[in-house]
């Protein structure tokens, strides 16, 4: 798509991760890159997750825990396989 056919310049800020999303959904990259800037980036990873099969009815359970004490699934599965690893290691 040529210059004068295109619809949308590129805002030239975004309020939100999501409306960035929503603009580069429907719109091309090729079709900016006369625009675009390179960019030197560097990422650390401090934190890797496990993606492991779990129970629905383990699941559930963890679920309505999470939801009583206002935490996330996430943390309380961690913290029950933290407490029971560290017991079964010692």
């Amino acid at each position: 798509m040529n210059e004068n056919n295109r619809k949308n310049d590129i805002p030239e800020h975004f309020s939100s991760a999501e409306e960035a999303g929503e603009f580069w959904d429907s719109h091309s990259a090729a079709d900016y890159l006369d625009e675009l800037e390179e960019e030197d980036m560097e990422f650390e990873i401090e934190k890797r997750t496990f993606l492991v099969p779990v129970n629905a009815q383990i699941y559930h359970l963890a679920e309505k825990q999470a939801k009583a004490r206002h935490s996330t699934v996430e943390q309380i599965i961690n913290t029950l396989l933290d407490r029971e690893l560290v017991r079964t290691d010692q």
